[in-house]
């Protein structure tokens, strides 16, 4: 006589759970519970008709539509029914539907594993770089990426965008604020703009900005590091940037010290805007796609000390054929070197808070005009400030053309000096 089924009970019946395949509860007397891979739990019960030697199988419900007790006076009243030879219809049917059924419950988990996905840090910051990059300056879209994908993605790309608070990205900034002051401030912006995205495609509400206006510690704005109250730490400087090691970060470094020409600008240097002969460097005020490539917009020309053809020359050598004349380094996505590459090398230097190459600009100014008493008008029109209107800014570009060519060869000759130092230095590195 075969072994009775132990009935089911309704804490059996709630708790039982997806499997790797299909399976089968038994209550008894021919009900029991089918569990599909997805979950869903049908009530099956096998009834034989008259003369049939096989049962037949025939879905009744879904718990917890229909509960045990419900499942069982169900099963109770299609054996009777069997006794009197009335068949349940509808069993291959039930089994579509159960099939179908799943499919749907893996098809909506399907859409809502992509929903989330779409809507994590992740996926809205690389749309905002796609999105952002045509308008963008080449400088600007490295810059974001590099903090993407190097900061933002490894520690805050699971995060939903739709929930995102500002204690989720406090920390990051607070870290990087502490290692890479100015990329830190970039990074607080870009997440704000990331966040702005997320807003633009509906996953947060209008009035759902981080609060990142005071996150990160303060400093005085509008100053780069320079050294502008001491010719010998000067001095340190340039040494140091003569004996550093990588030749193409060096060259620039030399040209942005000798010119203060803003770094961006140096590092983008092409060989059809520079003439050796004539030691003339004239720069587009815009690229050819439209963004400004000067800061004003306006073409720009600058000389170029005698101390400039040695090192270009060198340049010029090792990019035989290419456009720009600081090529690009390891791990770069442009084509030319990167300004963040000068930065990093300064702050490799042992200069960090102390000069930077845009400071460069601040250095010219200051000790310029303290040391070798050059005219302040003359200074400004070196350094591409814009004047307050456009007959100034002609009047300019005529009157100090001379004077700019001689004081950009004193200010290289006063550095080569500071580089060299007093006897008792250049002894001591001889001695060295």
């Amino acid at each position: 006589m075969p072994k009775r089924a132990k009935p089911l009970t309704e804490l059996e019946v709630r708790n039982a759970r997806a499997r790797q395949k299909a399976y089968t509860l038994p209550d008894g007397k021919g009900l029991y519970l089918q569990v599909s891979k997805a979950g869903l739990k049908t009530w099956v019960v096998r009834y034989r008709l008259p003369g049939s030697r096989t049962a037949t199988p025939a879905s009744i419900g879904y718990y917890s539509a229909m509960s045990l007790a419900e499942a069982r006076i169900s099963a109770i009243q299609i054996q009777r029914d069997a006794k009197e030879g009335i068949a349940t219809p509808g069993v291959r049917k039930a089994r579509h539907i159960a099939a179908s059924l799943d499919a749907e419950r893996i098809d909506e988990k399907e859409r809502a594993d992509a929903e989330t996905e779409n809507a994590t840090l992740r996926a809205v910051a690389r749309r905002w770089l796609v999105a952002g990059q045509p308008q963008w300056a080449d400088q600007t879209y490295r810059k974001a990426k590099l903090v993407v994908e190097s900061y933002f993605i490894p520690r805050l790309g699971n995060v939903d965008m739709r929930t995102l608070a500002t204690r989720d990205v406090r920390p990051l900034l607070l870290e990087m604020a502490m290692r890479t002051p100015q990329l830190a401030r970039k990074a607080k912006q870009f997440i704000g703009r990331i966040v702005g995205q997320a807003i633009d495609e509906g996953l947060r509400g209008e009035e759902s900005l981080l609060r990142l206006e005071r996150l990160l510690p303060t400093r005085q704005a509008g100053h780069m590091p320079a050294v502008t109250d001491s010719e010998s730490r000067l001095g340190d400087v340039m040494r140091a940037i003569d004996a550093y090691e990588n030749r193409v970060v060096r060259a620039a470094l030399l040209l942005t010290a000798w010119t203060a020409m803003r770094p961006g600008v140096v590092a983008s240097a092409r060989w059809s805007e520079i003439n050796l002969e004539s030691r003339e460097w004239n720069v587009p005020g815009k690229e050819p796609d439209g963004r400004n490539r000067m800061k004003t917009g306006k073409d720009f020309s600058t000389s170029l000390p005698m101390q400039a053809e040695e090192v270009l020359a060198e340049m010029l050598q090792r990019t035989q054929g290419m456009e720009y004349a600081f090529p690009l380094q390891a791990r770069q996505q442009s084509n030319h070197l990167s300004r963040d590459s000068l930065s990093k090398a300064l702050r490799e230097m042992g200069f960090r808070g102390e000069q930077t190459p845009h400071g460069f600009r601040a250095t010219l100014r200051t000790i310029a005009r303290e040391r070798l008493g050059i005219e302040i008008d003359v200074l400004e029109a070196q350094l591409a400030h814009a004047p307050k209107d456009e007959t100034e800014a002609a009047y300019a570009r005529m009157k100090f053309r001379n004077k700019r060519r001689e004081i950009v060869q004193d200010w290289a000759d006063y550095l080569e000096e500071l580089k060299i130092g007093s006897n008792e230095q250049r002894l001591q590195l001889k001695v060295g």
